[in-house]
This record gives C-alpha cells, sequence and structure tokens, in this order.
C-alpha cells in the first residue's frame, strides 16, 4: 500500500471510529475494539513502511555518495568505502636571501622556490595516482612535471609504481620539502639522482624497507636529439632496530648505477652555496665528456631521542671513462641534529625509511604557540679528483624553524661556507655567510 493511500484510510478509520461509537450502545464494545484494533495495525503497517524506505536510501547512500574527508591540513573526496577518491592540492615556498659576499657576487633578493599544484587519488581500491606540476620558473632538476605516477597496490605488501618519481636512493633526497629541515639539502645532494621516468617495486614491514627500480631520464629528457637516452638502476634498503614512539634507530644503505646518454656522452655535477636566491655555483665539474658510466653508494645512519633527532649520510660516485684516465671519485656527507623546543615528536616512516612532518602540540590560531625547533648542519662535497678540479666545499648550516600549524612553517638560516677549495678558479678560498627565509604552506 502507498503512503497516500495508508493516510487516506487512517483519516477514515480516525473520523470513522468516533462516531461509530456516539452511536453503539454501551454494550457493544466489541466493534469499538475491533476499529482500535484496526487503526492500530494500520499505524504499524504505516511505521514498517517507512522504516523501509529510509533504510532503503541510507544503503544507496552509502554505496553510491561520495563524501569530503579532511586529514587537517587538506580536504578529498572519497566513495565511502575508499575505492575511489579524489584530491587537489599544493605547496607554495616564497623566501628570501640576503649574501655577506667574499670574492663573488652572489645578489641579495626573493623567489618563489617552490609553486606547485597536484592532483592524487585511488582508482578502483588498488590503484593510487598522483600529479605534481612546478609552476615555479627555477633552474632546478626539478622545473616542470615533479611527480607523475601510478602505482599498483594489489601486490601487498609489495607496491608497483610506474612514472616519474624520486629514485630509491638517499635518506635526506626521498625526504619531502614539506619536511626538510633546512632551506635547501646539503651540498653533497647533487650525487644524488632525484627524479626519473621508470618503475618501481617496492616492500616494507613494521621496522624495514626495499625498493630498486630501472629508470630513464626526467621528461624533459634528449629523446628528441635521436640519441639513446641514459638509463639508472636504483635501489635502497632501510631497517629501524629500535623504534619506538620516543626512540628510532635508522639504519640504510643505497645504490645507483647510471650511464649516460650518447648524444653528448657527458656528465657534470654542480652545486649553489645551500641558496637557490643567486646563479652562482661554487662547485662546478664541467662537462665530464667520454664518461661511459658512474656508480654510487650510500650509508645512512638517524635517530630518535624525543624532542631530538640526529640524521647523517655518505656517499661516493666513482666515474668510469672511456679510458682508465678518465675515471674519478667524487665524495659528499652531511650530519644534522635538530631539537624541537616544544617537545613535539619528529613522526618516522619505517615504509619509507624517512621522518616525517612536524605536527605542533597546539597549532597558532588554536589558542597555541605552535612547535619551535632549533637544528644544525655541516655538509661537505669534494669534486676534485684526478685531472677534475670542480672543487670542494664544506658548509655550516644553523636554522630556527617554526611550525605555526601542520602545514605552515616559517624558516631561517645562517649559512656559513667554512671552506672551498678550488684552486685556479676564481671561487677559490669564497667564504660568504647567507642569511635566507622562507614562508612554506603546502595543502
Amino acid at each position: 500500500m502507498r503512503l497516500p493511500t495508508i493516510a487516506t484510510a487512517m483519516v477514515g478509520v480516525v473520523a470513522f471510529a468516533p462516531a461509530h461509537a456516539a452511536e453503539a450502545p454501551p454494550a457493544d464494545l466489541e466493534t469499538l475494539q475491533q476499529l482500535l484494533d484496526q487503526l492500530e495495525h494500520l499505524v504499524d503497517n504505516l511505521q514498517n513502511q517507512l522504516d523501509t524506505e529510509r533504510q532503503a536510501r541510507q544503503k544507496v547512500e552509502s554505496t553510491t555518495m561520495i563524501r569530503p574527508v579532511s586529514d587537517g591540513k587538506s580536504l578529498k573526496f572519497q566513495s565511502p568505502g575508499g575505492d575511489f577518491s579524489f584530491q587537489a592540492g599544493g605547496r607554495l615556498d616564497v623566501e628570501a636571501a640576503a649574501y655577506d659576499e667574499d670574492k663573488q657576487d652572489l645578489g641579495d633578493g626573493t623567489d618563489f622556490r617552490r609553486a606547485r599544484m597536484y592532483l592524487r587519488g585511488t582508482l578502483a581500491r588498488d590503484f593510487d595516482y598522483l600529479f605534481e606540476y612546478e609552476f615555479a620558473d627555477t633552474t632546478t632538476r626539478n622545473r616542470g612535471i615533479t611527480d607523475a605516477y601510478l602505482r599498483y597496490k594489489g601486490f601487498a605488501p609489495a607496491l608497483l609504481t610506474v612514472g616519474n618519481f624520486k629514485m630509491p636512493f638517499g635518506m635526506e633526497q626521498l625526504t619531502s620539502d614539506n619536511t626538510t629541515l633546512f632551506l635547501e639539502r646539503g651540498v653533497n645532494d647533487i650525487l644524488t639522482p632525484g627524479r626519473g621516468i621508470g618503475a618501481e617495486l617496492r616492500s616494507a614491514g613494521t621496522n624495514w624497507s626495499l625498493a630498486g627500480g630501472v629508470f630513464g631520464e626526467k621528461p624533459d629528457g634528449d629523446v628528441d636529439k635521436e640519441g639513446d637516452e641514459g638509463w639508472n638502476v636504483a635501489a635502497r634498503g632501510t631497517y629501524a632496530p629500535i623504534l619506538t614512539s620516543d626512540a628510532v634507530l635508522h639504519l640504510g644503505a643505497g645504490a645507483r648505477r647510471h650511464e649516460p646518454d650518447d648524444s653528448t656522452n657527458a656528465l657534470r655535477f654542480r652545486s649553489k652555496p645551500e641558496s637557490n636566491v643567486t646563479g652562482v655555483f661554487l662547485v662546478d665539474s664541467g662537462l665530464l665528456a667520454n664518461t661511459d658510466h658512474f656508480t654510487s653508494a650510500n650509508v645512512e645512519l638517524a635517530g630518535l631521542w624525543g624532542p631530538v633527532t640526529f640524521q647523517t649520510e655518505y656517499m661516493r660516485t666513482a666515474l668510469n671513462g672511456d679510458e682508465a684516465s678518465n675515471d674519478v671519485d667524487f665524495s659528499g656527507w652531511y650530519a644534522q641534529a635538530a631539537w624541537l623546543l616544544t617537545g613535539e615528536r619528529r613522526p618516522y616512516k619505517a615504509a619509507e625509511g624517512v621522518f616525517d612532518r612536524v605536527i605542533p602540540n597546539a597549532s597558532v590560531g588554536l589558542g597555541g604557540i605552535g612547535a619551535w625547533e632549533l637544528a644544525a648542519r655541516v655538509s661537505e662535497v669534494d669534486l676534485n679528483d684526478g685531472g677534475i678540479i670542480g672543487g670542494e666545499e664544506r658548509n655550516l648550516t644553523l636554522a630556527v624553524n617554526g611550525y605555526l600549524t601542520s602545514n605552515i612553517r616559517v624558516m631561517l638560516n645562517y649559512i656559513r661556507v667554512l671552506e672551498l677549495d678550488r684552486p685556479g678558479n676564481a671561487a677559490d678560498q669564497d667564504e660568504p655567510s647567507i642569511i635566507g627565509a622562507r614562508l612554506h604552506v603546502d595543502f
């Protein structure tokens, strides 16, 4: 029976019942009771139908409605079971730098270090996707497309990723720019591969991770020059024998082999003085012609004790030329420590073998002062070997970081070039100091 029919019947019974009761003699109580029973039966039927329709509507909504979900810093839309989701976001780094110059002009100024937008989500439960684009006009190797990949989770706990993303090599390199301690990674970072188009297989357990893959060049490679593209094989493993919320001990190692493209058969390693608001490279190997291939290896040690974290890496790159006389070795390292003055703990992601973002105990705007941190780092790279005088640079960096919320932070760095050994070059013994500041927001 449809709702209008039930309602009409109820009205008729209710209207008829009192009139009939008024006409009935007192002895005719049985007839009145029957009418009341009919009315009760109709009400029960109406309630049952309403309950059935409400349950059906809730079932449809639970399986078809897209719902907004927030993680505290961004908003995404997903199906109730999480099989499909969509999220848009980005990051913005606005920075300024002032230089106490020594031998070379560096140029004070401001810049957008990063201005990125991304789209990410899930398809049919087992596929994750991410596309991110860099809009800032920079000269870094991340210009243009940064991440663009599809990841299959159906082999769990293994993950298969295909597209453009970071190769598995280097703890600091694999740490997101959203969570790094300093404005720039150490000068040794030029010995890490960054991103490339390829395929990677990774897996992880409670306290370990293992990843390996094969990669070509970046999206802006040289295929239009009709030369064979360069390629890489990279792998990294991590293990945390101590892993609690208050104590972490991280061990890691990585390896990489690279064969350059055959259009130039040349490589180049160079680095700015841990500040991007300048076009000056203090160390520069120049073009290394006739390089057949190179191999790199690194070791990692990191730890967390309450609000204090420590991290260090050593890496070495051995270049093999077409002739033995062209063989050279480059190396680099860094050691850094940080102390969260407000007592927070920096999370550690065992599945990736890196530290994650700081979440303030009380954010600014919600009655708190945010999280505040002091950090220090010494980094070094050595590009002097054989006939190559690319330079040996050692830097000291001191930092104050303020995490106003989980995704808004202010950063202040003091960078001092402690040593620059590059005989025969204008940069030799150039030891400038730098004050850099940044406002970061990601969403």
